[in-house]
């Protein structure tokens, strides 16, 4: 008897392994789609880096010198851009090495494909003539060499200022700048 017994509890202890195994196997499910997010790292860096200098040439010409506190590299399906969230010093030099003109702001984004930057908050360009350029938000067409925004902006050039109050555009290098809805100050210089 006491063989039954034991028998019995064995059996009795199968058959409760085994329904919890297929309880526990029929309440697992796996969606793919959640692996690879988590494999993916969604919406994280492919590359981050601090206190960073970047160079941008062609045909082994600097074109560009950038230097920013914090960069964000991230490759998406459908977006590729750099992001730049604490702000960035741009240098920009002519083909002969010597610099043109330099561009700041507290943030950027560069568009990879598309060779656009999106500079914003406290956006400051200055030219080799000294020029200076100020906005909230400005475009950067790397292709093109052309500057835009179509927000407030104000250029200072010695003692004129010329505001244009829906935007500008220009080529990179200011020498063309074109105001929307002008106003300013421009000061004539009186020949002796």
């Amino acid at each position: 008897m006491i063989f039954r017994y034991r028998a019995l509890g064995i059996m009795i202890r199968s058959i409760t392994a085994l329904a919890f195994g297929a309880v526990m196997l029929f309440s697992c499910k796996t969606d793919i789609k959640e692996v690879n997010a988590i494999n993916t790292r969604a919406g994280l860096p492919e590359m981050s880096g601090e206190n960073m200098e970047l160079f941008y040439s062609d045909s082994a010409r600097l074109k560009y010198r950038v230097t920013t506190p914090l960069y964000n590299k991230y490759n998406e399906e459908n977006k590729k851009y750099d992001e730049f969230p604490k702000g960035i010093h741009a240098e920009l030099y002519e083909k002969d090495g010597t610099m043109i003109g330099s561009i700041t702001s507290k943030y950027a984004k560069k568009l990879e494909e598309e060779m656009l930057w999106e500079l914003r908050d406290d956006v400051v360009v200055i030219n080799d003539k000294g020029e200076k350029l100020e906005t909230e938000l400005l475009y950067w067409d790397m292709k093109k060499e052309i500057v835009y925004s179509d927000r407030y902006s104000r250029l200072t050039a010695d003692e004129n200022i010329i505001e244009g109050n829906n935007g500008f555009k220009s080529d990179q290098s200011l020498r063309n700048p074109v105001f929307n809805k002008v106003t300013g100050v421009i000061v004539e210089k009186q020949q002796p």
